[in-house]
């Protein structure tokens, strides 16, 4: 146990809730409620809504998860509140997405900081981040925004002139400048991340992971020392006495330790991921050093923040905002100025080479799975698995492992499976993941009783566990600009581990199969979907010959070692002499 990093994290998580507090009590009350654990939240919601007060009852509705409920009041006290009230009734309708009544509540919550805030953040919810400034309290909350401003402006770089004194660290080849990592982040990022580096350091070459300036605690979680070692991989973490108070300030600081690290380490490289501010950091890094650095873009993030602004016609609307603009340009420089790119598909590929980003340097690396995943005995029967996991054998399953999130279109996946059981099939959902639409997700699923289980998050081998459960695995993604681009990896697993795949007809996710190995239904389309869902669980054979097919494709094409030998083979055409292998 390090008792200075321990002491530093105690430091900078104080300072962070002394900030919130100080400038914005409200807001900070409900972020830190929303991350409660689920049984407290419940709790404390159920004691909240039996209140009278209409702010105090939507707030306990909201934190209940009871979100239809929550609408109802809020809409009811629209024009009736001032105020503080109006103010967290405000939040609660942006959180909710009730953008038009957040807008009539901060029109009558007063002139104070609080009411500017909510001001603020309406515009910011809109992309409007100059418009977001202006509305802002004057003092360090509309400085922070200002810094953000400047760091989304093309162009701009930290400026690294010394890199930190890091030498307590292991040498290594390549350095890798993360956002985050197991074993305290758990997600898709997360576990792409850790397999690669795993495959990596499989073919001989050294790695080394750094996440971002103050994580964990920024997440609020916290370690025992200044680095941990998950299956043989070391992920390296920067806590400072002062962790900066404005997002410039962080990403120079971010840059620093990387650089520090990477002449620690004696690096031959570094490498980094999307989104921007780590290309930004680590080309400031790099150009320290005088090192190559590669971009691996993961995602089109400006879609991705666009597909979370509510409704389909503000998703769109926010597409020709500042914000959007600003996020897409940022993203383009920093694959440009890259020495190499790394994405997931031949979709995402084409759109770089769309942009400007020359062929020759990008390298497509698509999702993979593991060696468990193919060790998995397939033969086993779902209705056994499930019986193993505590789920009826009884009924055919179907379902997905996802962040639960709007473009997922998970809410299509549950009205298809509510029309195959009022035509009398004993068809069943297994929803696994958390996200911030799950609350409306168990709400729209009520009628389905039983049928429909939803695990919330689970840890990734019981999650697997769970994938196995299923008679179907479906992908019923929206017909979103960001789910046409973008691969995931889940159903890559899903065929590693024997199950028939059904997927939205969009780009991105079609290409992560091949023909015969999945079927395809029109996005956003109910009834197709459960005509397909009606026809799969009837079909036996055709279910097993999607299951075959897809397996096999996975373990001859879609494995991490091999994804691991292109990334050597990547660092050794830059002229790199990394690994022993090299």
């Amino acid at each position: 146990m390090s008792a200075s990093f321990v002491f530093r994290q105690a430091v900078t998580l104080s300072r962070v809730i002394a900030e919130h507090v100080t400038s914005d009590p409200v807001f900070f009350g409900m972020q830190a409620s929303r991350r409660l654990p689920r049984m407290y939240s419940k709790g404390v919601g159920r004691l909240l809504s039996k209140r009278k007060h209409p702010a105090v009852q939507a707030t306990g509705l909201w934190l209940g998860g009871d979100l239809s409920e929550a609408r109802k009041v809020v809409r009811a006290a629209t024009g009736k509140t001032r105020g503080i009230s109006a103010r967290v009734l405000g939040e609660i309708a942006l959180h909710v997405g009730m953008r038009d009544e957040a807008e009539q509540f901060a029109a009558v919550a007063g002139t104070g900081s609080g009411a500017r805030a909510l001001r603020a953040r309406i515009a910011g919810y809109l992309g409007d981040m100059t418009g977001s400034i202006a509305a802002a309290p004057r003092g360090r909350p509309r400085s922070r925004l200002e810094s953000e401003r400047a760091a989304f402006a093309r162009g701009w770089y930290p400026a690294v002139t010394r890199s930190r004194d890091v030498t307590q660290v292991p040498k290594a080849d390549v350095v890798f400048s993360l956002t985050n990592s197991l074993p305290h982040t758990q997600s898709g990022y997360t576990l792409r991340t850790h397999a690669i580096l795993q495959a990596v350091q499989g073919t001989g070459v050294g790695v080394l992971g750094t996440t971002r300036t103050s994580y964990p605690v920024s997440v609020g979680r916290f370690s025992w020392r200044d680095h941990d070692i998950v299956d043989g991989v070391t992920y390296v973490r920067d806590v400072p006495w002062n962790h900066g108070r404005t997002v410039e300030e962080r990403i120079e600081k971010q840059a620093e330790f990387l650089a520090g690290v990477a002449r620690g380490s004696d690096a031959k490289a570094l490498h980094t991921t999307t989104h921007f501010v780590n290309g930004v950091a680590t080309r400031a890094a790099a150009e320290h050093l005088g090192l190559p650095w590669i971009y691996e873009v993961r995602g089109v993030l400006e879609e991705t923040w666009a597909a979370g602004r509510g409704t389909a016609e503000e998703n769109q609307a926010v597409r020709g905002s500042e914000r959007f603009s600003l996020f897409r340009d940022r993203e383009t420089e920093v694959a440009l100025a890259a020495d190499r790119v790394i994405t997931l598909g031949q979709t995402m590929a084409a759109e770089l080479v769309r942009r400007g980003v020359n062929e020759d340097k990008i390298l497509v690396a698509p999702n993979a799975v593991s060696a468990s995943v193919l060790q998995a005995d397939v033969s086993i029967p779902a209705g056994q698995v499930r019986a193993e996991q505590g789920l009826p054998r009884d009924g055919v399953w179907v379902g997905t492992a996802a962040s639960i999130v709007g473009y997922e279109g998970l809410d299509v996946l549950v009205d298809a499976v509510e029309k195959v059981r009022s035509a009398g099939v004993d068809l069943r959902l297994l929803v696994v993941g958390d996200g911030v639409e799950l609350p409306a997700l168990r709400e729209q699923a009520r009628p389905l009783g039983a049928a429909a289980v939803f695990t919330g998050r689970v840890p990734q081998s019981h999650a697997h566990s769970l994938v196995r459960c299923l008679d179907v695995f479906v992908v019923p993604r929206r017909d979103d600009p960001v789910c046409s681009l973008v691969t995931p990896l889940k159903p890559v697993e899903a065929a590693g581990f024997g199950r028939p795949v059904v997927l939205s007809d969009l780009p991105a996710l079609t290409e992560s199969l091949p023909p015969g190995a999945f079927i395809s239904v029109p996005p956003g389309d109910a009834c197709a979907l459960a005509d397909t869902l009606t026809w799969l669980g009837r079909d036996e054979d055709t279910r097993a010959a999607l299951a075959a097919a897809g397996r096999d494709f996975v373990r001859r094409e879609r494995r991490w070692d091999g994804v691991g030998r292109a990334y050597a083979e990547l660092y050794e055409g830059l002229g790199l002499e990394v690994g022993g292998s090299l």
